[in-house]
């Protein structure tokens, strides 16, 4: 994998709320971008500073905390927990973790709103990707159907989800923004409904659904074997 050099914009926290859990998150500075795409983009102003996960939580945080609050944890598929990213998990699930590791930390952890989702993911850019437009080149950035998923076969080694951290990062830093797991974000779809906004897309969905703009609906009870989270720590 390709060395990644910081650049002197962002930089990145570690944190411990636990001896054994660390959290690596990374700052983001104030700007302005281009949200959704096509004629339906519109100039958003972000005129605050925040701090958004390096990579999607993983099983051993989220483990950690059902281990701590005696709960369930969640079914992995079969394909191994460790630095993989946590699955099975609801909108719900996801904002009690946010709740849990807040009052750990004495911090403010929550799911990023979609505005700063895309922020974070587009890293500057204004094409389909943080990379560029070029789809050739996304097999170097995310984990989607045509690499893990292209086969169909449930037995393959790719099948399922990967550690994160395995393709190469954004120019801010982040990982698997685009594919491994669509990522839930604290908005509704639509004011008038009643479903979550999912980011990111996934290690089983095409290409297109990988965007820095696509956006997916579930209702925020649902649990499904390509969905996680992301934190984001307010700083205010």
């Amino acid at each position: 994998m390709l060395d990644f050099i910081e650049p002197e914009m962002v930089r990145i926290i570690h944190q411990k709320p636990e001896k054994s859990m660390s959290i690596q998150m990374v700052h983001l500075p104030k700007g302005e971008f281009m949200f959704g795409e096509g004629s339906d983009a519109e100039k958003v102003v972000m005129d605050y500073e925040f701090e958004i996960g390096k990579y999607p939580v993983t099983f051993d945080e989220y483990d950690m905390y059902c281990e701590d609050m005696g709960i369930e944890k969640p079914h992995d598929e079969g394909w191994g927990r460790g630095k993989r990213p946590v699955i099975n998990v609801s909108w719900h699930d996801a904002v009690a973790f946010c709740k849990w590791l807040s009052e750990k930390t004495k911090e403010n952890y929550r799911l990023p709103i979609e505005k700063e989702w895309e922020y974070a993911c587009r890293a500057e850019t204004e094409t389909e990707w943080s990379f560029g437009g070029n789809e050739e080149e996304l097999d170097k950035y995310a984990w989607y159907s045509k690499n893990p998923y292209s086969v169909r076969e449930e037995h393959h080694e790719d099948y399922g989800t990967h550690v994160v951290g395995e393709k190469l990062s954004s120019k801010w830093g982040l990982y698997d923004m685009h594919g491994n797991v669509f990522e839930w974000c604290e908005d509704w779809y639509h004011k008038n409904e009643d479903t979550k906004v999912l980011r990111g897309g996934s290690w089983s969905g095409f290409a297109s659904r990988s965007h820095s703009a696509y956006r997916l609906t579930y209702s925020p009870t649902v649990r499904s074997f390509d969905v996680g989270f992301r934190l984001l720590r307010t700083l205010v």
